[in-house]
């Protein structure tokens, strides 16, 4: 087991500050998944007027930074370490969000997760999450994002 495969439990959270919580596998955003999401968020034709979209300068395979933003859900999931019964995080929201370098159907991106802050709140930890989402061969990344995640455990989740 390496250092990025330990699992850490609910007491441990603090013991991530400034230390990098997971780097997620790379992953090729396909149009099935671009497609659902729009539909998800009513980015259809059934419900608005597509043309500004139509004429962005990237073309229909413009993959949308908010699909991107929630990716960060299914990530956090799948590779943060923290492991236990009874343990959830809460989505407080963001700091800051930034969509660096577009991302195209059928481009692979990975993401970066460092822990900047962790602060305890009531009975939980509020964790700040800094997120680095990097498209395979771009000099910049994709997206950051510095994100806010309330972590509790027990009879508070």
């Amino acid at each position: 087991m390496t250092e990025a495969d330990k699992k850490i439990t609910f007491s441990e959270l603090p013991a991530l500050m400034g230390k990098t919580a997971y780097v997620s596998d790379w992953m090729a955003i396909d149009r099935a998944h671009l497609s659902l999401f729009a539909t998800a968020t009513y980015l259809d034709p059934a419900h608005v007027d597509l043309t500004f979209s139509r004429n962005n300068a990237f073309g229909s395979d413009l993959v949308d930074g908010m699909l991107l933003l929630s990716m960060l859900v299914y990530w956090n999931f799948r590779y943060f370490p923290l492991e236990g019964e009874r343990l959830w995080g809460l989505n407080y929201g963001f700091e800051k969000v930034r969509f660096v370098t577009p991302v195209m159907v059928g481009d692979r991106v990975r993401a970066t997760c460092t822990v900047a802050d962790m602060k305890k709140r009531g009975d939980g930890w509020l964790g700040t999450l800094s997120v680095t989402v990097e498209k395979e061969g771009a000099d910049k990344p994709a997206m950051t994002a510095e994100w806010l995640v309330l972590f509790l455990e027990g009879a508070n989740g």
